[in-house]
């Protein structure tokens, strides 16, 4: 009586086919995220084209991307703002990132407290 041993190479419970499935999931999330992105990406674009600015507040941060269009300038601004308390006062603590490629690649970062 003759046996054959099985090939392991393709069963469904060996570790080369737990890998390649892991591998496929793994492709489809990384795919699906490219999608969701490219779109993200397209509405942010049209938005900047059509108002000039995007606004949102996220978790109690302010956050302000708007295009920077001028004659000898081009580029985009990017500003984060929050409420600190201290001293007595409230304030309005801003992150503001300026990213400039005309007339060449800038990029300035500014920190400023409005406490008016």
């Amino acid at each position: 009586m003759e046996h054959q041993l099985p090939d392991l190479g393709s069963s469904p419970c060996s570790p080369r086919a737990r890998r390649k499935e892991q591998l496929q999931w793994i492709a489809s999330l990384l795919l699906a995220l490219l999608v969701v992105c490219s779109g993200c990406g397209f509405f942010f674009t049209v938005g900047l084209v059509a108002r000039g600015e995007l606004t949102a507040d996220v978790l109690g941060t302010d956050l302000r991307l708007w295009r920077i269009s001028e004659k000898r300038e081009a580029g985009l601004g990017f500003d984060r703002a929050f409420e600190i308390r201290g001293e007595g006062r409230s304030c309005t603590r801003h992150y503001t990132t300026i990213v400039l490629w005309k007339p060449g690649l800038s990029i300035d970062n500014l920190a400023y407290d409005d406490c008016s």
